[in-house]
Formats: structure tokens, sequence, C-alpha cells
């Protein structure tokens, strides 16, 4: 991690996005996403309904990245090292916005009791990482991901969760297809979205598949020339620590992106924070976005970020 005053000084000269096209569509999709819906015009939705689930936001490309390296999801030192990093201060994140959501204070807060029961689906949830551990607070899992690979090294590496951990192979689109499980406690994403086709259509799925109220947490990274020496030339030109070609910059999703989509589709921000990942100690921090008289300081590379469908 570089020294806290060059990094600051580092952050505030890369704070400004690189603008590409992309952009431009996603600002475009979410701006129609936000249109108010009038009677006829959700008759007509509703008629449609089965072609646009139909669509799938799933990029085959990226999604055999994972599958070559699939073998490697439980190994700390292998090609998923840094979401190994990642785990614990994400899932912190996930319980203290379920706590707030449910306006859980004192005693209770530190305890799992509360947590007992509430369904979580893990959309992209890949070898199982983080549906572990939220299984173990006490909360019924669905682990969903669209390689069969990922699915099978999920399900054998702890089947002692099971009925409180399951899997299945399927995407995010096609559960809110078939109708299985629509009206989850919470949605979890985490680094997923930077791997979609279509985020628009990936992050409308997450929001009809929560409950009116329950909370949405999605994590990835912002497109700062930050994330690209971190993100990408670090890790996987450098220390080679990830495959190459893992990720593509271009692909990353800016806080205020992210934040436009998700209320266009009828969900209100409720926090965001930065995971300060450091690839040369292998550690990693959740801090405030804001640190100080410096804005935006503390997502300038990895962010998770919360949110509340609508009742």
């Amino acid at each position: 991690m570089l020294p806290c005053k060059r990094a600051l000084v580092l952050s505030r000269r890369l704070a400004t996005p690189c603008i590409t096209p992309r952009t431009r569509r996603i600002h475009s999709a979410a701006t129609a996403a936000a249109a108010t819906t009038t009677a006829a015009a959700a008759a007509a939705a509703a008629a449609a309904a089965a072609a646009v689930n139909a669509r799938s936001s799933v990029s085959e490309a990226e999604l055999q990245k994972f599958v070559k390296v699939s073998q490697e999801w439980w190994d700390p030192q292998g090609a998923f090292k840094y979401l190994h990093t990642m785990n614990a201060p994400r899932i912190r994140f996930i319980r203290d916005i379920l706590a707030d959501v449910h306006r859980v204070t004192g005693e209770e807060r530190d305890s799992t009791k509360w947590l007992a029961g509430k369904s979580v689906v893990d959309v992209g949830c890949g070898g199982g990482l983080a549906s572990e551990s939220l299984a173990r607070l006490g909360l019924k899992v669905l682990g969903i991901d669209a390689a069969a690979e990922n699915i099978s090294i999920a399900r054998v590496h702890n089947p002692g969760l099971f009925p409180q951990l399951e899997y299945k192979q399927t995407t995010a689109e096609q559960l809110v297809a078939q109708k299985e499980g629509a009206g989850f406690d919470a949605v979890v994403s985490l680094e997923v979205i930077e791997h979609v086709t279509d985020p628009v259509l990936f992050c409308k799925s997450l929001v009809e598949l929560a409950k009116p109220g329950a909370p949405l947490l999605v994590s990835t990274m912002n497109r700062t020339l930050l994330s690209l020496l971190v993100d990408v030339v670090l890790p996987e030109y450098v220390l080679r620590s990830v495959p190459r070609g893992t990720h593509d910059h271009s692909k990353f999703i800016t806080p205020r992106e992210l934040r436009e989509i998700f209320m266009s589709l009828g969900a209100q921000h409720l926090d965001t924070r930065g995971l300060i990942l450091d690839p040369l100690s292998n550690q990693c921090h959740l801090v405030p976005a804001d640190l100080g008289v410096f804005s935006n300081v503390g997502i300038q590379a990895n962010y998770i970020m919360a949110f509340r469908k609508n009742d």
C-alpha cells in the first residue's frame, strides 16, 4: 500500500474517471430505465417480459476466463487470492447494512440470531467464497453462477452447510424468468458486474430478485488510472498473481454510474465504501468514500455499494 500522504496526493490526481463510449451507453440506458411507467406501458411491458427475461448479460468469453482456473477457487495463493483477501471486509459491510435495514441495535447487533432464516442470493458466486461466509452467519443462502464448473467446486467444498447453503447453475436473468426464489431478503453480487455484457440488464435482474425494501449489495472496480494500476497492471503484469486478461479496464464502472443505474431501476442508495487492496502485503481495508477533506479518495479503485429496493 502506498504511504498515506502519497496515496492521497495520487488519488487526487487520478480522481477523474476515463470517459468512454461505454460510459455514454450506460448513462443512456440508465436514463431510459428511469422513465415513469404508465398503465398502458405496464401492460406492454408485461407482454414483452418473456422476451426480455430470455436475454442474458453473461459474456461467454468472460465466463471461460474463470472456468479455466476454477480449480483454484479455494487456494488462498491462487488466481483468486485477492478475493480471499477482500472477503472478510465485504462480509462485514454486508452484515452492517443488513443490521441497519432491519434496525438491529445494541447487544443484539453483535449476535447472529437476528440473521437466522433471512434469505440471500449470491449472484455470480463462483466457488462459493462469499456464499459460505454468509451461510455461517445464519443466513439462508442460494449461490448461483453461470459456470457449471464453479458450481461443482462450490458444492463439494463444504457440503456440511447444506441445506443452509444451496447452489444452482443459472443466471440472474434466468432466475427471474423462472420465477424461482424471487423475493430474497438480500441480493449480493461481488466482483461480477465488470464482467457482464449489459450492466443495466444485469442490475435490473438483481432488483427484481429482491423483496420490496430489501438491500442490494454490489462490489466492483472504479474506472480510474489508479484502478488500472492496482487492479490490472500490478496483479496481472507485474506480480503475475492474477491471470493476464482477467480484467478489462474499459468495462469498470464508476460509483456514479452504478448509483444512477440502480436509482433508475427503483432502488435508493444507502452507502458506499472503499476496499483498499494492497497487492504487495495482501491486505484489504474497508474505508469511507471520503477521507477527511478529500472527496471520493477512498473509492478510487475497489468499492462496495449498498442500495435498498423501494417499497
